[in-house]
């Protein structure tokens, strides 16, 4: 007499599950980095809008002196995503150069930051760079 199987072996079952299961393991792993990454992108356009609204105000001032306290600047600099608790964002001038970096949210541990300045460099440069308070970026 033959048997006919309908369904499947709890064997087959547990290894489907298995599988399943380290598949949404590495998703969820790499989900993580590329959020890190994505914010970064976003921090770098916003960062880069700020040459461009530099020369705007150095065109309309003649210098530099005044931009980082500037209206228009801090509604810029508001925009930049920030993580809790550190310093992120700085912004440094005097008449004639401009500095402005944030630091990044990859690698975790937020060692790297992109700088602009009044030159047009746009560049990822250390974070503890960042924090010397230059007026351009290294």
């Amino acid at each position: 007499m033959d048997r006919i199987n309908k369904g499947f072996t709890i064997i087959e079952l547990i290894v489907v599950v298995s599988i399943i299961g380290v598949l949404a393991t590495i998703v969820l792993t790499n989900a993580s980095s590329y959020k890190g990454k994505a914010k970064d992108v976003v921090i770098k356009e916003d960062m880069n809008n700020f040459f461009h609204l530099a020369q705007e105000y150095f065109d309309s001032h003649g210098n530099y002196g005044g931009f980082c306290n500037d209206n228009s600047t801090q509604v810029l600099f508001d925009a930049i995503p920030a993580y809790e608790g550190k310093k992120v964002k700085i912004c440094q001038h005097d008449a004639n150069k401009l500095m402005v970096c944030a630091k990044l949210n990859f690698p975790e541990d937020r060692s790297k930051a992109w700088c602009v300045d009044a030159s047009g460099t746009k560049k990822e440069i250390s974070a503890g760079d960042c924090e010397q308070g230059n007026d351009t970026c290294p």
